[in-house]
């Protein structure tokens, strides 16, 4: 079927491309849900071609790297620009120091191509239930900076997700910048999928933690691809926050997290699997973690 969709021509749409971040905001509230905004159009492209978007207006944000990319520490928190590719999150010192889960998800991000034009912007925006950047957001915290004419709002990040490919922004908003508190937490992530490389996750988890005088500081434990939106596990997070750190304490969490999931069977796994795959990667994240915190 979709072979003879890619015979038919694209629809024809207004091609608009900002200099300025006014322009772009003056823009987004004058054109509605008829605008499609397009970062590095890994998403877009696809969808284009598969005939499930068909926008009369699609907005290229290329020209504003400068306002809504980089990444920087300001002010005790790590700020990341919507348009900061995931190669440019990959090898961030910034992002390794403060975040090592979301650098570890960015590196697995589609294939190297994909890395080098997809932005994390637009990986939120698009509110894919197997999202790999939120995971690690959600664990870590982090906030997200909206924009508009209107002003700006702060929203949690996994209140950007809140549905299957939906997501909360007002008509007229834009993601500006994603900010994770710089608190020196430990992070991890890690997924299950059927190849190592250019796939969805069938499971992701990401975990962030410290350890004090043998326990488990305020701990976040988020998942990926086992709801219609990506979550924070709240029952294994409350669990593991002022839990013993010790390796025991793994399998309670894992336990706990897979009954945190709400998945779905589908082409790439039953739900009974995607719980088990949720209990597994949590165990072994939490080890690995745990091995870290309190090595010699």
């Amino acid at each position: 079927m979709k072979s003879f969709q890619y015979l038919a021509p694209i629809p024809p749409f207004e091609y608009l491309a900002p200099g300025t971040l006014p322009e772009l905001l003056d823009i987004l509230s004058s054109h509605g849900k008829e605008l499609q905004v397009v970062a590095g159009g890994t998403d877009l492209m696809i969808a284009l071609k598969e005939r499930t978007a068909a926008p009369k207006v699609v907005v290229d944000l290329g020209r504003l790297r400068k306002e809504l990319g980089g990444i920087a520490v300001r002010g005790g928190a790590l700020r990341v620009g919507a348009l900061a590719t995931f190669a440019q999150i990959e090898s961030s010192p910034f992002v390794a120091r403060y975040a090592e889960a979301l650098r570890q998800a960015a590196a697995n991000v589609g294939t190297l191509q994909i890395r080098s034009i997809a932005t994390l912007g637009g990986n939120l925006a698009t509110a894919s239930p197997a999202a790999d950047a939120a995971p690690p957001l959600i664990a870590l915290g982090a906030t997200v900076m909206l924009q508009s004419s209107a002003g700006e709002r702060t929203l949690p990040v996994q209140d950007v997700f809140v549905g299957p490919k939906r997501n909360g922004l007002r008509s007229g908003e834009i993601i500006s910048y994603v900010e994770i508190p710089a608190n020196g937490v430990r992070s991890a992530w890690t997924r299950g999928a059927v190849r190592k490389e250019n796939v969805l996750s069938t499971v992701s988890v990401a975990l962030a933690t410290t350890v004090q005088d043998g326990k488990f500081g305020t701990s976040r434990v988020a998942l990926g691809a086992v709801a219609p939106t990506p979550i924070l596990a709240e029952k294994a997070s409350g669990a593991m926050t002022g839990s013993e750190a010790i390796p025991e304490s793994a399998e309670r969490v894992a336990t706990l997290a897979a009954e945190d999931s709400k998945p779905i069977s589908d082409i790439r796994a039953s739900a009974h699997y995607r719980k088990h795959l949720v209990h597994v990667l949590t165990r072994r994240l939490v080890l690995r973690v745990l091995s870290e915190l309190t090595a010699p």
